[in-house]
């Protein structure tokens, strides 16, 4: 594997270390206390861990955000919080930071550390870890670590922190990744009406870790710091817009760690937001500008750059600049919605289409049957159907159709939506690297979920359709506004609505040129399809206004020629 390269967006030019300590000396004193921590999170299966949403820290990774957190902070703070502690990663990592700057272990431990957990069990740990890091910096006072047992997201402040609410310096942790569209994580009836009464109206889909952040903001003294892991989809989710607009109103967004790798088993990639609590908050109105955010990219924090802060809208093209992404500014023109519609299977079309399928020489196979094409399938301007098996539900298939009788039979729902979509129409992948779209002119390929159709009104704009959806310029902006919603940072997972909100070309002629060459891609040789997309490339950055020399024709070409 790859070595991963981190993002780390600090909002200072202070590098992360450990003040005044020298190597490996925390290592050997709090030994006994890290073990603790990795006993209990041993004890967790797999299963049990996705269930409760505990994915530990690793310890690199909490000291990083801890001393992040007190960089931006600006001194040491007084009250560290973190309100989902689990078995106490992150408490023991601000223990480290606060003794290496001079704090008294004694009261550390006992007064300025604060956590709250839901599971008894862990908060027990979370205890005795405490302790042994206690008795380790040889506290021989009485030692009482202060770890509240309750669930932080239903419990008012006041009610767990008594007179500390709206106090904490600064609040770090990694909350529960418990995603909404999974039974055995989602949301219950009860917590989802705790849930709105405590924080009001939020997405059905908002994973509980973003409601975390809300609570974090809150325990915050005026001036307060929090940073909190989180799964990259807060950047980009739909659903996720309310959490993103009310943490706005209260709290500027200063800064990020981000990166490419998954640190933990949370089968996600992560990021994690770093928020500074505005005086006198929540009564004052959000700046129309709010400060600018520090960006810091490599695992040496060695270039950085500059960005506005966000409004509500997706958070992805802060850190999409980062990775590469070239910037195109949306011109407000017209949109793809004017020309076509677009639609995606879901998982019924998806099963009853792979039950239906059939290779050649199996029974239902038919060549003037409709043709099933998979996201796999779909490449830049032509499909790879009949020459390259793909999976389809399990099976490597080439040259799959569908057997239409046993559809019809199975599913006489699905094969009304198959009819609906035997018209001339754009097929587009999702999870890609770059927009990737092919033309189905003829209206004989079938789409399985979920790849998505755009159906043109007209269907002679076939054509048209597929070189306005291979515009450089549609796609950089299509990775950076979705950027971190995909199974990488930079992987394009999007939806039909936002397929039809593309940006139209306003250049015609270029446009017509680029829809020739569409023309040409979909029947030519593996040695012409290169001089073709670049050729096309630069048609369609013409057909937008751009001239040549823009960065983003060859950040597109790459992306598009190995597609």
């Amino acid at each position: 594997m790859a070595p991963t390269r981190p993002c780390v967006i600090p909002t200072t030019s202070v590098a992360i270390h450990q003040h005044g300590r020298r190597a490996g000396e925390t290592d050997a004193v709090t030994e006994a206390a890290r073990s603790l921590v990795e006993d209990h999170e041993r004890t967790i299966g797999a299963d049990d861990r996705r269930r409760l949403g505990a994915h530990y820290t690793p310890e690199h990774l909490a000291r990083r955000l801890v001393e992040a957190g007190i960089a931006e902070l600006g001194h040491v703070p007084e009250l560290v919080c973190d309100p989902a502690c689990g078995a106490g990663s992150f408490l023991l990592a601000a223990a480290d930071a606060l003794t290496a700057r001079g704090a008294d272990p004694a009261d550390v431990v006992n007064r300025r550390l604060i956590g709250g957990e839901i599971d008894p069990a862990a908060a027990a740990v979370a205890r005795r870890a405490l302790i042994a890091w206690a008795r380790s910096h040889e506290v021989s006072a009485a030692i009482e670590p202060v770890v509240v047992e309750c669930d932080t997201l239903a419990t008012p402040a006041q009610r767990w922190l008594g007179e500390r609410a709206g106090r904490i310096d600064l609040v770090v942790g990694n909350p529960p990744f418990l995603g909404q569209l999974s039974s055995d994580t989602a949301r219950d009836r009860d917590e989802r009406e705790a849930a709105t009464r405590r924080f009001g109206a939020i997405g059905a889909y908002t994973d509980s870790s973003a409601l975390f952040l809300l609570v974090a903001v809150e325990l915050l003294a005026p001036g307060g710091v929090t940073v909190m892991l989180q799964p990259q989809s807060l950047l980009a989710a739909r659903d996720a817009r309310p959490v993103r607009s009310r943490l706005l109103t209260t709290a500027d967004l200063v800064g990020f760690w981000a990166t490419d790798d998954r640190p933990f088993d949370a089968g996600v990639h992560v990021c994690a937001p770093m928020f500074r609590r505005r005086p006198n908050a929540p009564d004052d109105v959000a700046p129309e500008v709010g400060p600018e955010v520090v960006l810091r990219w490599g695992p040496d924090v060695e270039v950085a750059g500059t960005c506005p802060a966000p409004g509500d809208g997706p958070w992805g093209p802060l850190l999409a600049g980062l990775s590469g992404v070239p910037p195109v500014a949306d011109r407000g023109g017209p949109r793809l919605s004017s020309l076509a519609t677009a639609t995606a299977g879901f998982r019924d079309e998806f099963y009853a289409l792979a039950e239906a399928a059939r290779d050649p020489g199996e029974h239902g196979w038919s060549d003037a049957a409709p043709r099933l094409v998979t996201v796999g399938m779909i490449g830049p301007g032509r499909t790879s159907w009949g020459s390259t098996p793909r999976l389809l539900a399990g099976r490597r298939m080439a040259s799959p159709r569908l057997d239409m009788g046993a559809l019809a039979a199975a599913a006489p729902r699905v094969a009304d939506w198959v009819s609906k979509r035997s018209v001339p129409k754009v097929l587009v992948a999702t999870q890609t690297r770059v927009i990737e779209a092919a033309a189905d002119p003829a209206g004989t390929d079938i789409p399985v979920t979920p790849t998505i159709s755009v159906e043109p009104f007209d269907g002679d704009d076939v054509w048209r359709v597929t070189a306005a959806l291979l515009a450089p310029p549609d796609a950089a902006r299509a990775v950076a506004t979705h950027f971190g919603a995909g199974l990488s940072s930079s992987a394009l997972r999007w939806s039909a609505r936002a397929v039809l909100d593309v940006e139209l070309p306003s250049d015609n002629r270029c446009w017509d040129l680029g829809a020739a060459c569409c023309r040409e891609l979909a029947h030519a040789t593996s040695d012409a399809r290169p001089g073709l997309l670049r050729r096309l490339g630069g048609l369609m950055l013409r057909a937008h206004g751009y001239g040549a020399d823009h960065p983003v024709e060859e950040w597109w070409a790459e992306r598009a020629v190995s597609a």
